[in-house]
């Protein structure tokens, strides 16, 4: 699994602290006002808008470019309607000698393992014989996994990723998808690390996994 920021929306915090404070000013140069601003001034109204109206966080944007995650996971992840995506397509894309993920519980059991990797080796090779005799990728690819790899990229605003973390950092969400948000969660507070409290977990989230952020 890879999760890497491509792009994130330059200025943020004063265009976040400019579109909030809007509706309350009246001059002109405004925006100019907000962006000289003392550091510490900015701080307190970030800290004011953790608790208030969340409008102004769709004007933060974030996009992400994830490679070597389960179909399974994208299945889930597209879910999510206030985004952007575009994935690896199987109907053009020939999908011979794919790899896959494998969930903790098949890996940390041996027979099961087992099992798994043969049943893959035998999927991975009635497709390349489909495609061999000339059946069409969008048609052979009706006996792939669910679990084949595949890649995507996301686009999401700040409130939305917002709304993701108080679920998909759950100790009770799915693994891949916990790994997959954590990883972009981590790279949105490196590039903005005021951020973070945005995107912290609920008060249920395991405290293992909020130090994981930092």
């Amino acid at each position: 699994m890879k999760v890497k920021l491509i792009n994130a929306t330059s200025d943020a915090v004063n265009l976040l602290l400019f579109t909030k404070n809007t509706r309350l000013m009246n001059e002109d140069d405004s925006y100019s006002k907000i962006s000289a601003w003392s550091e510490e001034a900015k701080q307190k109204e970030l800290d004011y808008m953790l608790n208030t109206i969340k409008s102004s966080w769709e004007f933060i944007d974030y996009t992400f470019d994830i490679r070597d995650v389960s179909r399974g996971f994208t299945h889930q992840f597209v879910r999510t309607r206030q985004a952007s995506y575009a994935q690896q397509s199987q109907r053009t894309v020939d999908m011979t000698g794919f790899e896959y993920y494998v969930p903790e519980a098949i890996a940390n059991n041996e027979a099961a393992k087992m099992i798994y990797d043969q049943t893959m080796e035998v999927i991975n090779m009635r497709y390349q014989q489909m495609r061999e005799m000339g059946v069409a990728a969008e048609d052979a690819r009706g006996v792939l996994p669910t679990n084949i790899y595949t890649n995507i990229v996301a686009k999401f605003n700040l409130r939305t990723l917002h709304e993701m973390a108080k679920s998909r950092l759950s100790p009770r969400a799915q693994g891949e998808y916990r790994e997959v948000f954590k990883g972009m969660v981590n790279a949105v507070v490196k590039e903005h690390p005021w951020a973070e409290p945005f995107l912290t977990p609920t008060e249920w989230a395991a405290p293992s996994m909020a130090k994981s952020l930092n």
